[in-house]
């Protein structure tokens, strides 16, 4: 901060800026790459250079320079720049006391978080759409959200909860949210695009219909025009390219090897993105009676030293198996689309001398649900057939759920019987009630 002590004090007209040893990203490109995505789309995000930094005559090495935020920032982007900025250093949402950054007035009043938290909780959905819109810049929220998902910032807002800032427009009264901490991006080129959101707006616009069909829109209009492979990956040549008179030769050569690995994560993402926007969306699961059976099973991490099939025991079963490995975390995996409601997922298993894994709280044999599942599963060692289920909620108008069949061990095998996994909806919700379902 060049100005805490020298009050207006500059440094190549900047303020504030940031440096960042980029220990998450030895490629120094990540942050801005992000970076220039946001702004290419007229979203408020920092600068980002590169610096060599030197303290006290001790040589640090290569930075990631980033400016402050600053009224100087914020006068880039609006007419006003005496609004509220608020930083994640307290709170991680709208919901939280966050810390203010600028701003006047009481530093504890924050009614205009409280205002868009409100809003977002409205159980009306219709009525949350027209008070969100009232508080909250939707469109550059949805363009905020879109880029968020595109490129995998699994540490922002809309996915984590994290690494963001919210300034409260006075010229509109509308907040408007911002892009930090893009260190890590492209890195899980399967996420979906419409994923689970962790962000409280992010889960509640998502949740109206005119939230998901403006999102949809939004990204599929992005993804044509914004996310263009041959412009990712040569700019990613440019940045690395800039940096080469500064480093030593085996510094540089490091450098580059990672930049190839994000123009790979890169090309990945845009394959998996193109191949899920291909396909349409899952209907929501049938129900006869509460039950629903289940299919469409895929291996996930099958194991080394070990394998997974679809079997028939000799007592006729027809099983889904994982005979595990020396290091085990195999399972079988399928993803339905489900309304709101509770649910419980069940089935049949057997396993022969299951030993545990030397670390972790879940071992063993067991179902569970992707993000929702608190029991620690531990079946071990040897069993018949036996009956697991576990239960959930869906609190979403709409959700796809992942449930899992799964494998923690360190040796021997699990069956799932196939014709026995199912998923029984509460009575509140279809008529039948969880603890009454019939045997399969």
């Amino acid at each position: 901060d060049f100005s805490r002590f020298v009050n207006g004090q500059k440094f190549h007209q900047l303020r504030k800026i940031h440096l960042n040893n980029s220990v998450e990203d030895p490629s120094y490109v990540n942050e801005k790459l992000g970076s220039e995505l946001f702004r290419a789309v007229g979203m408020p995000a920092p600068r980002v250079g590169h610096a060599l930094v030197e303290l006290n005559g001790r040589q640090l090495g290569l930075y990631v320079l980033k400016e402050g935020f600053t009224e100087d920032f914020l006068g880039r982007y609006f007419k006003r720049v005496d609004g509220n900025l608020y930083d994640t250093d307290w709170g991680h949402d709208v919901d939280e006391r966050m810390k203010r950054l600028l701003g006047r007035g009481p530093d504890d009043d924050q009614r205009d978080l409280k205002a868009v938290a409100k809003a977002a909780r409205e159980p009306g959905l219709s009525r949350r759409w027209q008070r969100l819109t009232d508080v909250l810049d939707i469109d550059r929220f949805l363009t905020f959200m879109t880029l968020e998902v595109m490129i995998c910032h699994r540490d922002g807002y809309s996915l984590a909860r994290n690494n963001f800032r919210i300034y409260d427009d006075p010229e509109t009264k509308k907040m408007v949210f911002f892009p930090h901490g893009m260190d890590q991006l492209f890195g899980k080129s399967d996420l979906p695009w419409k994923p689970r959101m962790a962000g409280i707006v992010a889960q509640s616009l998502m949740e109206t219909s005119e939230g998901r069909l403006r999102y949809e829109t939004r990204f599929t209009t992005l993804f044509t025009n914004l996310f263009i492979v041959d412009r990712l990956t040569n700019r990613v040549n440019q940045i690395v390219a800039s940096l080469r008179p500064y480093l030593e030769k085996q510094e540089f050569k490091a450098v580059e090897r990672e930049a190839a690995e994000v123009r790979e994560r890169i090309v990945r993402r845009e394959f998996d993105l193109r191949k899920q926007l291909s396909q349409r969306d899952p209907a929501l699961l049938d129900f006869k009676e509460g039950i629903a059976s289940l299919a469409g099973w895929t291996k996930v991490d099958e194991p080394a030293g070990g394998n997974m099939d679809e079997t028939t025991t000799p007592e006729g079963v027809r099983a889904l198996r994982i005979v595990a490995g020396s290091k085990t975390s195999a399972s079988w995996r399928t993803t339905l689309r489900l309304g709101r409601g509770h649910y419980r997922f069940e089935g049949q298993t057997r396993i022969s001398s299951v030993t545990p894994l030397p670390f972790g709280k879940n071992q063993g044999a067991g179902l569970r649900v992707t993000d929702k599942t608190l029991k620690a599963i531990n079946f071990t060692g040897s069993s018949n057939w036996k009956k697991l289920a576990v239960e959930f909620q869906v609190d979403r108008v709409e959700e796809d759920v992942e449930l899992v069949c799964e494998l923690r061990a360190s040796a021997g095998q699990a069956w799932f019987d196939k014709d026995s996994l199912r998923l029984a909806k509460s009575s509140s919700d279809q008529g039948v009630h969880l603890d009454h379902a019939p045997d399969p």
